[in-house]
């Protein structure tokens, strides 16, 4: 990056980008700030309550004190049609097929996109964000690297990782080499004191009575009918519509026995069934990912080995990576299971700790042979294959 040219920095309102930003001032750096305030109008009043990106009017106030402050020239960058189109209707459409939305990844790669643009349009040299990650350059035409960082539970890598090289290739992280709580002592020391938002990331759009109006209203009687619920093909309920339904989350039930917990697991359009599952058969030794996104130069003619990085912090489990055609791959544990819900992100690094290159981020998808459990139960006529009992399955689904 150059250092005399200037650079753009995104400012979100919270501790680790205004942080960042005061990093970068004491380096002297020429500076340009910009925050992404999307949320369309008709969210506007309760969007503190709806999306952990939002923007209300008091915090852009204090956004813009703090710049006046540092001397940064500030911009509000107001995409509402754009965020409409690229996050919330395909939380819309998730919600009407019962799928997982992924409405905060989205948003996450949207409000970069938008300050990337912003950074062209100003001619700065870098766009700059609070990201907890590394990014590694070997070379000023290789792509981007990107590695785990300092502290493995703020770790934002796998989020980086689904940015498009043009993005990564002027990106800088001015916290790369801290921790939370480092930055957390130099907020201190700036007098830095944010509020704290009611949301926390992966936590937008919560499925409350407001967002279940909204639904209601934008949702066509065709896609919002009266759907019946079923357990292993047999009638459990009747329910008033499946956008009031969370995907993988627990079906609602009178019997607060463990034996009678079910979870959401897919919908039937044609039939108008709400397909149940028992918590525990997500449970697996494998798993398929889709929508991968490789390091570069990985090989991928064979099974690569690698470690899972799992909600937060790096899960030290091995896994052993298969690539398959059409942008999937096959995750094995190599011992022990584990519980992988359809529709979550999935990043496995090339080895355990910090500083450890993504070597691809995914995202659960259905296997190719659905198994409630490891085991089956077999029973056999035949005197030289006399046996009964549980069996353990082999999770390769090729036999």
């Amino acid at each position: 990056m150059s250092e005399h040219r200037p650079v753009l920095i995104g400012l979100s309102g919270g501790l680790d980008s205004l942080v960042a930003a005061y990093l970068l001032k004491i380096q002297k750096r020429q500076i340009y700030a910009a925050v992404v305030a999307g949320t369309p109008e008709g969210f506007q009043e309760q969007g503190d309550g709806l999306f952990a990106c939002h923007q209300s009017e008091s915090r852009l106030k204090l956004i813009k004190k703090f710049c006046d402050h540092l001397q940064i020239p500030l911009a509000v960058l107001r995409p509402r049609e754009e965020f409409q189109d690229a996050v919330l209707e395909p939380w819309h459409a998730a919600r009407i097929e019962l799928k997982r939305p992924r409405h905060c990844q989205n948003c996450h790669s949207f409000r970069l996109q938008a300050l990337w643009r912003h950074m062209r349009e100003l001619k700065c040299a870098s766009l700059a964000t609070g990201h907890f990650a590394k990014l590694v350059r070997s070379g000023p035409q290789n792509a981007v690297a990107i590695h785990s960082s300092n502290d493995l539970e703020a770790d934002q890598s796998g989020l980086l990782s689904q940015l498009p090289q043009e993005l990564l290739q002027v990106l800088e992280l001015p916290l790369s080499e801290l921790t939370r709580k480092e930055v957390v002592k130099i907020a201190e020391n700036f007098e830095l004191r944010p509020p704290q938002r009611e949301l926390l990331f992966g936590q937008c759009l919560p499925l409350n009575e407001s967002t279940k109006h909204w639904l209601r209203l934008n949702t066509p009687a065709l896609f919002s009918p009266d759907v019946e619920v079923h357990f292993e093909d047999s009638l459990e309920a009747k329910h008033e519509g499946v956008v009031d339904l969370d995907f993988g989350a627990l079906f609602p039930t009178k019997d607060p026995r463990p034996e009678k917990a079910r979870i959401v697991a897919g919908y039937d359009p044609q039939r108008k069934v709400v397909e149940l599952r028992h918590p525990d058969a997500q449970r697996d030794q494998a798993l398929l990912i889709s929508h991968c996104q490789w390091s570069e130069g990985v090989d991928l003619s064979s099974p690569l080995k690698g470690y899972l990085h799992q909600g937060s912090g790096l899960d030290d489990r091995e896994v052993y990576v298969t690539p398959r055609t059409l942008g999937g791959a096959l995750v094995r544990l190599s011992e022990g299971e584990g519980v992988f819900p359809i529709g979550s992100d999935l990043v496995v690094f090339r080895r355990r700790g910090k500083n450890a290159k993504v070597l691809v981020t995914g995202v659960v998808t259905e296997l190719a042979r659905e198994w409630p459990a490891n085991v089956v139960m077999v029973e056999s006529e035949d005197e030289d294959l006399s046996r009964q009992g549980l069996v353990a399955l082999d999770k390769d689904f090729n036999f």
